[in-house]
């Protein structure tokens, strides 16, 4: 059974959450009592010596013990609250030994997340295991950016030149832990990730009736269909773009989510140890409508869906087209096995295979004339992931 929000806040994901709500709670009720004695003892003493006719008013005694007591009273409250919460500052700062470390970097406007071994996890989606230490080791690749999910209660600035980290322990899964292989092998409503059946949404709902409130209707992964996560926000927006509205995930305009500072937001689902292991192994999956499989992808059909699935996900529409279009950087179409000319001197290239992986991991290698204005980032795919673009690629050439 998965937590249940409380009044105030919501729902405890992490083994760090019930110190941070406590603490959160004992301030609110201490100010709440303080509050209604503050204010009860002022309308007493204003009805008590309140004006009345022939009543001459005298000053009152001193009273050296109560004086005493309302100065050191709440010294022994501050003492407490010191204590307690330098506490919780250390077990948020000290990272157990058997943790797994991640690498996190923040980018305009996403988050790329690396995993033991160099396996790097589709973009804006985060993968971790149940009960088990997670530390993140981050840094920005440009400005200033915020690491923030609210069910664990752990926020921490990305900070350019720097790294800043955080850790975490997620005690619930956001899905069934079955072993699945495939789809069919899960309830009705479902999808299998990485051998867990993880619920699919059409919206915030749909997680809310299966995983609990505070989840959110994640990522898509298919044409119709999206699967349950929870939320990471980069938590200082800056009031670019449109704001952080639910239809930042399927607005077609390209104005919705991940495209400006207020809408840098990531997915992250917690599965089972033996998934994550699993995920370690084969790498980022492709989406559920180009394979058959769970994490698997076999074929140029699977390749190329997934490559058209990269195109749309990971910021690559928002400068190249796909159709001829001009933009800030050169169209896919027709680009497969095109001369390619370029800044500075450079030598005249073929676009092959070569050339596009180069692109993607090191685009200001060679600049193609006519774009020197563009600043793309580097992209750390994956090979499966590469290989799917330029099948991608190759289709538009067709």
């Amino acid at each position: 059974m998965n937590p249940e929000p409380t009044i105030q806040m919501p729902a405890q994901w992490s083994t760090i959450a019930p110190e941070v709500d406590y603490m959160y709670y004992f301030i609110y009720w201490v100010s709440v009592v303080f509050t209604i004695g503050i204010f009860g003892s002022m309308g007493w003493f204003m009805w008590k010596y309140r004006r009345r006719p022939g009543v001459k008013a005298k000053p009152t005694g001193h009273n050296f013990g109560l004086e005493i007591f309302w100065t050191f009273t709440p010294l022994l409250l501050l003492a407490y609250l010191f204590h307690a919460g330098f506490q919780g500052y250390l077990h948020g700062t000290v990272v157990p030994d058997d943790h797994v470390e991640i690498r996190v970097r923040g980018m305009q406007w996403n988050w790329e997340f690396e995993h033991p071994g160099g396996v790097i996890d589709t973009y804006n989606e985060l993968k971790v295991p149940v009960n088990k230490p997670v530390q993140l080791i981050m840094s920005s690749n440009d400005v200033l950016h915020s690491f923030y999910v609210p069910l664990f209660r752990v926020k921490r600035d990305v900070v350019p030149g720097m790294y800043t980290s955080l850790w975490f322990e997620a005690t619930h899964t956001t899905g069934e832990v079955t072993g699945c292989t495939q789809d069919a092998q899960c309830g009705e409503g479902q999808s299998c990730y990485y051998g867990n059946c993880i619920a699919q949404c059409q919206q915030d709902s749909d997680c809310w009736e299966a995983i609990g409130e505070g989840s959110w209707c994640g990522g898509q992964v298919g044409d119709e269909t999206r699967i349950c996560a929870l939320p990471v926000f980069c938590a200082e927006y800056c009031g670019a773009g449109s704001g952080i509205t639910r239809s930042a995930f399927d607005d077609p305009d390209g104005s919705g989510r991940n495209t400006n500072h207020s809408t840098m937001m990531a997915d992250l689902r917690i599965i089972s140890q033996e998934g994550y292991d699993r995920f370690l192994e084969v790498g980022p999956p492709p989406p559920a409508e180009c394979a058959t499989t769970d994490a698997t992808c076999e074929g140029e059909e699977c390749k190329a869906c997934w490559g058209q699935s990269l195109y749309q996900s990971s910021g690559c529409s928002a400068c190249h087209s796909s159709d001829g279009s001009p933009g800030p950087a050169p169209t896919w179409q027709g680009l497969w096995e095109n001369q390619r000319t370029f800044m500075n001197g450079a030598e005249p290239a073929v676009a092959d295979r070569n050339y596009i992986r180069e692109s993607i991991l090191n685009p200001q290698a060679r600049i193609v004339e006519g774009f020197g204005n563009v600043a793309m980032p580097a992209y750390r795919l994956s090979d499966n992931q590469i290989d799917a673009i330029i099948a991608y690629i190759q289709t538009l050439s067709e």
